[in-house]
Protein backbone atom coordinates (compact mmCIF):
# COMPACT_ATOMS: atom_id res chain seq x y z
CA UNK A 1 0.00 0.00 0.00
CA UNK A 2 1.03 3.59 -0.55
CA UNK A 3 0.82 6.04 2.34
CA UNK A 4 -2.32 7.54 0.82
CA UNK A 5 -3.94 4.11 0.44
CA UNK A 6 -2.96 3.19 3.99
CA UNK A 7 -4.49 6.39 5.36
CA UNK A 8 -7.70 5.86 3.38
CA UNK A 9 -7.99 2.26 4.58
CA UNK A 10 -7.47 3.32 8.19
CA UNK A 11 -10.16 6.00 7.90
CA UNK A 12 -12.64 3.60 6.27
CA UNK A 13 -11.89 0.74 8.63
CA UNK A 14 -10.63 -1.50 5.80
CA UNK A 15 -7.87 -4.09 5.99
CA UNK A 16 -4.31 -2.78 6.13
CA UNK A 17 -1.03 -4.25 4.98
CA UNK A 18 0.71 -3.01 8.14
CA UNK A 19 0.31 -0.62 11.06
CA UNK A 20 0.35 2.96 9.73
CA UNK A 21 2.82 5.45 11.14
CA UNK A 22 1.13 8.79 11.74
CA UNK A 23 3.11 11.68 13.18
CA UNK A 24 2.19 14.56 15.43
CA UNK A 25 5.15 16.46 14.04
CA UNK A 26 5.30 20.19 13.43
CA UNK A 27 8.39 22.18 14.43
CA UNK A 28 10.69 19.26 13.63
CA UNK A 29 9.62 19.38 9.98
CA UNK A 30 10.92 22.95 9.79
CA UNK A 31 14.22 21.96 11.43
CA UNK A 32 14.92 19.19 8.91
CA UNK A 33 13.83 21.52 6.08
CA UNK A 34 16.19 24.30 7.16
CA UNK A 35 13.35 26.72 7.92
CA UNK A 36 12.51 28.72 11.06
CA UNK A 37 10.22 26.75 13.36
CA UNK A 38 7.91 29.77 13.46
CA UNK A 39 7.05 29.28 9.77
CA UNK A 40 5.11 26.14 10.68
CA UNK A 41 2.65 28.42 12.44
CA UNK A 42 2.76 31.80 10.72
CA UNK A 43 3.28 30.88 7.04
CA UNK A 44 0.77 28.47 5.53
CA UNK A 45 2.72 27.64 2.38
CA UNK A 46 6.01 27.05 4.21
CA UNK A 47 4.19 24.98 6.82
CA UNK A 48 2.54 22.60 4.42
CA UNK A 49 5.73 22.39 2.34
CA UNK A 50 7.88 21.43 5.34
CA UNK A 51 5.36 18.87 6.55
CA UNK A 52 4.98 17.22 3.15
CA UNK A 53 8.74 17.12 2.59
CA UNK A 54 9.33 15.51 5.99
CA UNK A 55 6.59 12.96 5.36
CA UNK A 56 8.23 12.01 2.06
CA UNK A 57 11.72 11.92 3.58
CA UNK A 58 10.82 9.72 6.56
CA UNK A 59 8.11 7.69 4.83
CA UNK A 60 5.38 8.06 7.45
CA UNK A 61 1.71 8.04 6.43
CA UNK A 62 0.37 11.41 7.85
CA UNK A 63 -0.69 13.72 9.56
CA UNK A 64 -0.47 17.21 8.07
CA UNK A 65 -2.19 19.87 10.14
CA UNK A 66 -2.06 23.43 11.46
CA UNK A 67 -2.51 24.14 15.16
CA UNK A 68 -0.93 24.03 18.59
CA UNK A 69 -1.91 23.38 22.19
CA UNK A 70 -1.66 26.99 23.41
CA UNK A 71 -4.34 28.20 20.98
CA UNK A 72 -7.27 30.56 21.37
CA UNK A 73 -5.72 33.64 22.94
CA UNK A 74 -4.85 35.38 19.70
CA UNK A 75 -8.40 35.04 18.40
CA UNK A 76 -9.66 37.18 21.29
CA UNK A 77 -7.02 39.88 20.92
CA UNK A 78 -4.02 38.46 22.78
CA UNK A 79 -0.43 38.74 21.58
CA UNK A 80 1.35 35.59 20.43
CA UNK A 81 5.12 35.12 20.34
CA UNK A 82 6.11 32.81 17.50
CA UNK A 83 9.16 30.57 17.97
CA UNK A 84 11.85 32.59 16.22
CA UNK A 85 14.12 32.70 19.27
CA UNK A 86 16.64 29.96 20.00
CA UNK A 87 15.31 27.14 22.20
CA UNK A 88 11.66 27.96 21.51
CA UNK A 89 9.67 25.23 19.83
CA UNK A 90 6.04 26.39 19.60
CA UNK A 91 3.97 29.57 19.86
CA UNK A 92 3.28 30.96 23.33
CA UNK A 93 1.13 33.74 24.67
CA UNK A 94 3.10 36.93 25.19
CA UNK A 95 0.06 38.76 26.54
CA UNK A 96 -3.31 37.24 27.42
CA UNK A 97 -6.35 39.17 26.21
CA UNK A 98 -8.14 38.77 29.57
CA UNK A 99 -6.32 40.04 32.68
CA UNK A 100 -9.18 41.04 34.98
CA UNK A 101 -12.60 39.84 36.02
CA UNK A 102 -14.29 42.67 34.15
CA UNK A 103 -12.44 41.81 30.94
CA UNK A 104 -13.58 38.23 31.40
CA UNK A 105 -17.22 39.27 31.78
CA UNK A 106 -16.85 41.53 28.73
CA UNK A 107 -15.45 38.72 26.57
CA UNK A 108 -17.50 38.09 23.43
CA UNK A 109 -17.21 36.32 20.09
CA UNK A 110 -15.61 38.62 17.46
CA UNK A 111 -17.93 39.78 14.69
CA UNK A 112 -15.83 38.54 11.77
CA UNK A 113 -14.01 35.45 12.98
CA UNK A 114 -12.37 34.83 9.60
CA UNK A 115 -10.10 37.85 10.19
CA UNK A 116 -8.97 37.38 13.79
CA UNK A 117 -5.86 35.85 15.33
CA UNK A 118 -4.50 32.80 13.58
CA UNK A 119 -7.67 32.09 11.58
CA UNK A 120 -6.41 33.64 8.30
CA UNK A 121 -3.28 31.42 8.33
CA UNK A 122 -5.36 28.37 9.27
CA UNK A 123 -7.77 29.01 6.41
CA UNK A 124 -4.89 29.51 3.96
CA UNK A 125 -3.39 26.23 5.17
CA UNK A 126 -6.67 24.35 4.66
CA UNK A 127 -7.07 25.84 1.18
CA UNK A 128 -3.69 24.38 0.28
CA UNK A 129 -4.74 21.05 1.79
CA UNK A 130 -7.91 21.14 -0.31
CA UNK A 131 -5.98 21.86 -3.50
CA UNK A 132 -3.68 18.89 -2.74
CA UNK A 133 -6.58 16.51 -2.04
CA UNK A 134 -5.80 16.27 1.68
CA UNK A 135 -8.27 16.41 4.57
CA UNK A 136 -8.80 20.04 5.57
CA UNK A 137 -7.88 20.21 9.25
CA UNK A 138 -9.56 22.56 11.70
CA UNK A 139 -8.69 22.85 15.40
CA UNK A 140 -11.83 22.93 17.53
CA UNK A 141 -10.74 22.88 21.14
CA UNK A 142 -10.57 22.12 23.91
CA UNK A 143 -12.38 25.17 25.41
CA UNK A 144 -10.78 24.78 28.86
CA UNK A 145 -7.32 24.55 27.28
CA UNK A 146 -8.07 27.64 25.20
CA UNK A 147 -9.32 29.44 28.33
CA UNK A 148 -5.79 29.16 29.71
CA UNK A 149 -4.53 31.10 26.70
CA UNK A 150 -7.31 33.65 26.95
CA UNK A 151 -7.09 34.29 30.71
CA UNK A 152 -3.65 33.00 31.66
CA UNK A 153 -3.32 29.58 33.27
CA UNK A 154 -2.58 30.77 36.80
CA UNK A 155 -5.47 33.24 36.79
CA UNK A 156 -7.79 30.58 35.39
CA UNK A 157 -6.82 28.07 38.08
CA UNK A 158 -7.73 30.59 40.80
CA UNK A 159 -11.04 31.45 39.13
CA UNK A 160 -11.97 27.78 38.84
CA UNK A 161 -12.17 27.69 42.63
CA UNK A 162 -13.22 31.22 43.52
CA UNK A 163 -15.19 32.39 40.45
CA UNK A 164 -16.75 29.33 38.77
CA UNK A 165 -19.58 31.34 37.17
CA UNK A 166 -17.01 33.61 35.55
CA UNK A 167 -15.13 30.59 34.17
CA UNK A 168 -18.35 29.16 32.73
CA UNK A 169 -19.01 32.49 31.00
CA UNK A 170 -15.55 32.42 29.41
CA UNK A 171 -16.02 28.79 28.36
CA UNK A 172 -19.42 29.60 26.84
CA UNK A 173 -17.93 32.37 24.71
CA UNK A 174 -14.98 30.20 23.61
CA UNK A 175 -17.30 27.31 22.75
CA UNK A 176 -19.51 29.58 20.66
CA UNK A 177 -16.40 30.86 18.87
CA UNK A 178 -15.18 27.32 18.16
CA UNK A 179 -18.55 26.29 16.73
CA UNK A 180 -18.60 29.33 14.46
CA UNK A 181 -15.07 28.45 13.37
CA UNK A 182 -16.17 24.92 12.49
CA UNK A 183 -19.12 26.31 10.53
CA UNK A 184 -16.73 28.55 8.60
CA UNK A 185 -14.66 25.54 7.52
CA UNK A 186 -17.77 23.51 6.65
CA UNK A 187 -19.13 26.30 4.46
CA UNK A 188 -15.89 26.68 2.54
CA UNK A 189 -14.70 23.08 2.17
CA UNK A 190 -17.73 20.86 2.77
CA UNK A 191 -18.01 18.56 5.79
CA UNK A 192 -16.83 15.44 3.96
CA UNK A 193 -13.44 17.10 3.30
CA UNK A 194 -12.78 18.12 6.90
CA UNK A 195 -10.86 16.53 9.77
CA UNK A 196 -11.71 18.31 13.02
CA UNK A 197 -9.25 17.91 15.88
CA UNK A 198 -8.87 19.00 19.45
CA UNK A 199 -5.75 19.18 21.61
CA UNK A 200 -6.71 18.83 25.26
CA UNK A 201 -4.16 19.36 28.05
CA UNK A 202 -6.58 18.96 30.96
CA UNK A 203 -4.29 16.52 32.74
CA UNK A 204 -5.15 15.14 36.17
CA UNK A 205 -1.97 16.77 37.42
CA UNK A 206 -3.67 20.14 36.87
CA UNK A 207 -7.37 19.36 37.10
CA UNK A 208 -9.25 16.85 39.22
CA UNK A 209 -11.71 14.52 37.47
CA UNK A 210 -14.51 16.51 39.11
CA UNK A 211 -13.15 19.75 37.62
CA UNK A 212 -12.88 18.04 34.24
CA UNK A 213 -16.50 16.87 34.55
CA UNK A 214 -17.67 20.37 35.51
CA UNK A 215 -15.58 22.70 33.38
CA UNK A 216 -14.42 20.65 30.39
CA UNK A 217 -16.73 17.75 29.60
CA UNK A 218 -19.98 19.68 28.93
CA UNK A 219 -18.32 21.97 26.41
CA UNK A 220 -16.35 19.19 24.73
CA UNK A 221 -19.57 17.16 24.49
CA UNK A 222 -21.41 20.05 22.85
CA UNK A 223 -18.62 20.66 20.33
CA UNK A 224 -18.23 16.99 19.45
CA UNK A 225 -21.97 16.53 18.97
CA UNK A 226 -22.56 19.69 16.96
CA UNK A 227 -19.47 19.30 14.77
CA UNK A 228 -20.38 15.66 14.13
CA UNK A 229 -23.93 16.71 13.25
CA UNK A 230 -22.46 19.11 10.70
CA UNK A 231 -21.39 15.97 8.83
CA UNK A 232 -17.65 16.29 9.46
CA UNK A 233 -15.99 13.12 8.22
CA UNK A 234 -13.24 12.62 10.82
CA UNK A 235 -12.88 13.77 14.43
CA UNK A 236 -9.48 13.37 16.08
CA UNK A 237 -8.87 14.01 19.78
CA UNK A 238 -5.41 14.24 21.30
CA UNK A 239 -5.80 13.42 25.00
CA UNK A 240 -2.57 14.91 26.26
CA UNK A 241 -0.76 13.76 29.38
CA UNK A 242 -2.07 11.92 32.43
CA UNK A 243 -5.84 11.75 31.91
CA UNK A 244 -6.64 8.20 32.98
CA UNK A 245 -9.36 9.36 35.38
CA UNK A 246 -10.92 11.52 32.65
CA UNK A 247 -11.30 8.63 30.20
CA UNK A 248 -14.88 7.71 31.26
CA UNK A 249 -15.92 11.18 30.09
CA UNK A 250 -13.95 11.01 26.84
CA UNK A 251 -15.67 7.71 26.09
CA UNK A 252 -19.07 9.46 26.08
CA UNK A 253 -18.20 11.91 23.30
CA UNK A 254 -19.31 11.70 19.70
CA UNK A 255 -16.49 11.25 17.18
CA UNK A 256 -18.39 11.56 13.91
CA UNK A 257 -18.22 9.06 11.10
CA UNK A 258 -14.73 7.89 12.03
CA UNK A 259 -13.28 8.73 15.41
CA UNK A 260 -9.57 8.84 16.09
CA UNK A 261 -8.06 9.14 19.57
CA UNK A 262 -4.41 9.94 20.31
CA UNK A 263 -2.98 9.23 23.76
CA UNK A 264 0.28 9.99 25.52
CA UNK A 265 2.60 7.51 27.17
CA UNK A 266 0.80 8.14 30.47
CA UNK A 267 -2.20 6.16 29.12
CA UNK A 268 -1.55 2.53 28.24
CA UNK A 269 -2.62 1.47 24.76
CA UNK A 270 -4.51 -1.44 26.32
CA UNK A 271 -6.47 1.07 28.42
CA UNK A 272 -7.18 3.22 25.37
CA UNK A 273 -8.32 0.11 23.46
CA UNK A 274 -10.75 -0.86 26.20
CA UNK A 275 -12.09 2.70 26.46
CA UNK A 276 -12.50 3.34 22.71
CA UNK A 277 -13.22 -0.07 21.14
CA UNK A 278 -14.77 1.39 17.98
CA UNK A 279 -12.31 4.23 17.42
CA UNK A 280 -8.88 4.31 15.85
CA UNK A 281 -6.32 4.69 18.62
CA UNK A 282 -2.95 6.30 18.07
CA UNK A 283 0.16 6.54 20.22
CA UNK A 284 1.88 6.38 22.50
CA UNK A 285 5.65 6.62 21.94
CA UNK A 286 7.29 8.75 24.65
CA UNK A 287 8.59 12.03 23.08
CA UNK A 288 11.37 12.19 25.70
CA UNK A 289 12.77 8.90 24.42
CA UNK A 290 12.50 10.15 20.84
CA UNK A 291 14.54 13.19 21.88
CA UNK A 292 17.07 11.62 24.26
CA UNK A 293 17.14 7.86 23.61
CA UNK A 294 19.40 5.86 21.34
CA UNK A 295 18.00 4.64 18.03
CA UNK A 296 17.91 1.13 19.50
CA UNK A 297 15.88 2.32 22.50
CA UNK A 298 13.41 4.17 20.28
CA UNK A 299 13.00 1.16 17.98
CA UNK A 300 12.36 -1.17 20.92
CA UNK A 301 9.82 1.21 22.43
CA UNK A 302 8.03 1.48 19.08
CA UNK A 303 8.07 -2.32 18.69
CA UNK A 304 6.40 -2.68 22.08
CA UNK A 305 3.75 -0.11 21.16
CA UNK A 306 3.02 -1.87 17.89
CA UNK A 307 2.69 -5.21 19.66
CA UNK A 308 0.28 -3.74 22.20
CA UNK A 309 -1.85 -1.75 19.79
CA UNK A 310 -1.90 -3.49 16.40
CA UNK A 311 -4.86 -5.80 17.09
CA UNK A 312 -7.13 -3.08 18.46
CA UNK A 313 -10.53 -3.73 16.79
CA UNK A 314 -11.09 -0.10 15.83
CA UNK A 315 -7.71 0.24 14.11
CA UNK A 316 -4.33 1.36 15.36
CA UNK A 317 -1.61 3.74 14.17
CA UNK A 318 1.81 4.21 15.75
CA UNK A 319 2.38 7.82 16.74
CA UNK A 320 4.32 9.86 19.26
CA UNK A 321 2.48 10.43 22.53
CA UNK A 322 2.71 14.19 22.00
CA UNK A 323 4.44 16.38 19.44
CA UNK A 324 7.77 15.06 18.20
CA UNK A 325 10.37 17.38 19.79
CA UNK A 326 11.59 19.89 17.20
CA UNK A 327 15.26 19.05 17.83
CA UNK A 328 14.82 15.27 17.95
CA UNK A 329 17.59 13.35 16.13
CA UNK A 330 16.28 12.44 12.66
CA UNK A 331 17.58 8.88 13.04
CA UNK A 332 15.30 8.48 16.06
CA UNK A 333 12.27 9.82 14.23
CA UNK A 334 12.89 7.30 11.46
CA UNK A 335 12.79 4.42 13.95
CA UNK A 336 9.03 4.87 14.19
CA UNK A 337 8.59 4.18 10.48
CA UNK A 338 11.11 1.34 10.69
CA UNK A 339 9.17 -0.30 13.53
CA UNK A 340 5.93 -0.25 11.52
CA UNK A 341 7.67 -1.79 8.52
CA UNK A 342 9.46 -4.49 10.51
CA UNK A 343 6.95 -5.34 13.24
CA UNK A 344 3.58 -4.01 12.06
CA UNK A 345 2.65 -6.42 9.24
CA UNK A 346 -0.81 -7.97 9.31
Amino acid sequence: MSSHERWEALVRGDELDRVPCLQFILGHTAVVSGRPIANIYDDARSSIGCQRDAMEMYGYDGLVLHGWANAGGAEFGGEVEYPYRQYTGAPMMKQNPVRSEQEAWDLSVPDDIACVGTIPVGLAFSRLQHDLGMPCTVQVGSPLTWAGSVCGEERLMVWLIKKPDLVHHVLRVITDFILRKAELWVREFGPEKIMAFDLCIETNRLYSPKQFETFSFPYLKEIHEKVSNMGVAIFLSHICGEQNRNLPYWAQLSYGKRGMVSVGCEIALSTASATFPGNVIMGNVDPVTIQEGTPEEVLELCRACVAEGKDHPGGYALMSGCEVPPQAPPVNVFQMVKACREYGRY
